[in-house]
């Protein structure tokens, strides 16, 4: 009867040991899909969760950046999961999902396993996304009218720049300052991030103002005595006609001559 139990008590102990399939690794120094050795050691054990091994296998390789597994004692590197759309993972041998993070704002990732948040496809110039772990670049909104952005990956609305005051654009989605046009000769706006050229006012009549892309009503010259214009937003002011002058500046129009006396242009 001690015999019988010392037998039972083996069988017990040897049920209980499964992270050691074999302790002297078979077929000539080699594991069975699934095992690699034990550190330090020729003993075959279970690759972990995020690791596998081929048939006739000494180590457990891990999965490589851009996935994970959960599975242990895998065979096959097909147990290795790509991280979805819109997420990437820099870590090798993950076991788990958590560790595939979101895209951040401002980019996208519409293939699935990317291995560095590097390759997130950021939203071009002229554009900005506040959404994290987005699919597509349909998530990239375009900066409105009157403003622009040349920075790639903008996060925020905030990113699109005003056209500054004597310019105006009505294009979206604008990557360069150069899409502002200034406003005319003979006009002038005050207006940050102007989407239109009605924005821009003409110079008063009995001024004119010769420059493109203006800012202030200031900049509208008055017309010198002998000179007026009856026009608004003109570049120079005409001298006032035979028979006619003015000794005023900011004329709009010239004073006739009285009887008996005349006046050459």
């Amino acid at each position: 009867m001690a015999n019988m139990g010392v037998r039972l008590a083996l069988l017990l102990v040897a049920a209980a040991w499964p992270s050691s399939r074999a302790a002297v690794p078979p077929r000539g120094g080699s594991c069975q899909a699934g095992d690699g050795y034990a550190t330090n050691s020729t003993t075959c054990v279970q690759c972990g969760a995020g690791t596998w091994s081929g048939e006739g296998s000494t180590e457990c390789t891990r999965c490589v950046t851009g996935t994970y597994s959960t599975v242990a004692g895998a065979g096959s590197e097909h147990t290795c999961s790509k991280c979805p759309q819109g997420t990437w993972s820099a870590q090798e041998g993950s076991p788990t999902p958590g560790s595939c993070q979101k895209c951040p704002a401002g980019s996208w990732g519409g293939a699935t396993g990317l291995g560095s948040q590097k390759e997130c496809t950021k939203c071009p110039a002229g554009k900005w996304s506040s959404q994290e772990g987005a699919t597509s670049d349909g998530v990239c909104s375009v900066c409105l009218a009157g403003t622009w952005s040349g920075e790639n990956g903008s996060s925020s609305a905030t990113h699109c720049l005003d056209c500054a005051p004597g310019t105006w654009s009505s294009t979206l989605g604008s990557s360069e300052q150069s899409s502002c046009t200034a406003c005319a000769i003979g006009t002038w706006s005050t207006a940050w991030g102007a989407a239109a050229e009605s924005t821009c006012q003409e110079c008063r009549a009995g001024t004119f103002q010769p420059a493109v892309g203006q800012a202030n009503v200031s900049v509208c010259i008055p017309c010198e005595p002998g000179k007026y214009s009856t026009l608004t937003g003109v570049d120079a002011c005409a001298a006032c006609p035979a028979g006619t002058w003015t000794d005023e500046f900011e004329a709009s129009a010239c004073k006739i001559c009285p009887a008996g006396k005349w006046s050459h242009s």
